[in-house]
């Protein structure tokens, strides 16, 4: 095992001799939960698009003006997906043609087939990550996290292209080994260097890293003083039903259209699917019931333990979206109870006290504010598919306490 970092991490072990063998692929997938490859693909045209992704970011003000943009300082403030002020330069990048042209090459396209099979297809969707330096204001690195909670589709697979040289520092990415036969759990902790399971490396322009939607995975913190450049490109069997929102631009509804993102591709096949695939739209809640996987092992578990999975997500993802400036000086407790499929009361509580917000299952403090409703049609709120006055006119969305502080409590995470 080699040490990265100088801690307890491991290297990550490259498949590339095992590229054309779809039998040992699957078998080091069902091992560790992801497969590594060096030098896969062709670097110049992705050294090509990183320069190319600068120089749209410097014409939004993200870089210092009037210097060439592969070595212009950044101008804070940090950005991310948070903020209206990301918007008009991440547009600008997802019309860059390359970006969704580049899963498509054949070097990688032939690895995914023989792991998944022939009728595989790449999402149209193109996660662009764009991770500014720790140290101007964004977060130590991603929450760990699962990509099935994310997405809802059992054995897709998500590749994850660095657009440059990322050694650690820089924030790549970071596996937990073996986490892919443990079924969903919610993870909320960033990613620990000790912890000798992790397995990350010094990735270089050309490296490519695949792994299984339950295999557990996050960023190490940017502690450079430049942007990480990479993508997420996420892959599944034309035979399994596909989310309609993997179908559209990252980011739909803040974003144009393919229409006007594509206006000026030579050709739109890239953000096509495949004939015939079936077309779901996701509840949120997929993670409470999973499905079997022809990949890894996939545990048993009770409606209430997915249940609380996915409501652990969702009350984190909160936590993270929390605006000091909206709360200003605000002190609440708001306590959540959803009732899930068999009768459990999900109690979770929020809790805004000195311009920071935490969540907690089951807290012990007195609430202000109690906000009630089943599991399925919480989903619909959050989703955006049942309208909350609309609920809670009819009885299926419940308030006791001071009612006004749970309207109030909805301007605290937006911008």
């Amino acid at each position: 095992m080699t040490s990265i970092l100088g801690a307890g991490m491991r290297e990550l072990v490259d498949s590339t001799r095992i590229a054309d063998d779809p039998a040992a692929l699957r078998a080091r997938v069902a091992d560790e939960g992801y497969l590594f490859f060096r030098g896969l693909l062709d670097p110049a045209p992705i050294q090509k698009l990183a320069r190319d992704i600068r120089t749209a970011l410097q014409a939004d003000g993200w870089l210092a003006e009037g210097v060439d943009p592969d070595v212009a300082e950044l101008r804070p403030p940090a950005r991310d997906f948070k903020n209206v002020n990301f918007l008009p330069g991440y547009t600008n990048v997802q019309k860059i043609e390359y970006l969704h042209a580049l899963p498509h090459q054949p070097a990688l396209t032939s690895v995914v087939q023989a792991l998944i099979g022939p009728d595989v297809f790449c999402h149209p969707r193109k996660v662009a990550r764009l991770v500014w330096p720790t140290e101007l204001g964004t977060t130590p690195g991603i929450y760990v996290h699962q990509d099935f909670v994310v997405e809802g589709v059992m054995d897709m697979f998500t590749t994850w292209v660095p657009f440059v040289d990322c050694p650690p520092e820089l924030g790549g990415l970071a596996i937990l080994t073996g986490s892919q036969n443990e079924g969903v759990s919610p993870r909320f902790d960033h990613v620990d260097p000790a912890d000798d399971r992790w397995a990350t490396t010094s990735y270089q322009v050309g490296d490519v890293l695949l792994f299984h939607c339950l295999t557990a995975h996050g960023a190490l913190p940017n502690r450079t003083d430049r942007l990480r450049l990479s993508a997420d490109y996420r892959w599944q069997s034309a035979a399994t039903p596909v989310p309609a929102e993997a179908l559209g631009p990252h980011l739909a509804g803040a974003l144009p259209g393919w229409d006007e993102l594509g206006a000026n591709w030579t050709t739109r096949s890239w953000v096509r699917p495949p004939a015939g695939v079936r077309v779901v739209e996701r509840t949120g809640g997929e993670a409470a019931e999973i499905p079997p996987s022809e990949f890894v092992t996939v545990p048993a578990q009770t409606p209430a333990e997915g249940e609380h999975v996915v409501l652990a997500g969702l009350f984190n993802n909160m936590r993270d979206a929390f605006r000091p400036t909206k709360a200003g000086s605000r002190e609440a407790v708001i306590d959540y109870h959803i009732t899930g499929k068999n009768g459990t009361d999900h109690h979770w509580q929020l809790v805004v006290s000195g311009g920071e917000c935490s969540v907690a299952a089951a807290g012990q403090r007195a609430g202000q504010v109690a906000i009630s409703s089943s599991f399925s049609d919480y989903l619909r709120i959050v989703s955006g598919k049942m309208d909350p006055m609309s609920a809670l006119g009819s009885g299926r969305l419940r308030i006791e306490g001071a009612a006004e502080l749970a309207v109030e409590q909805l301007n605290w995470f937006r911008d």
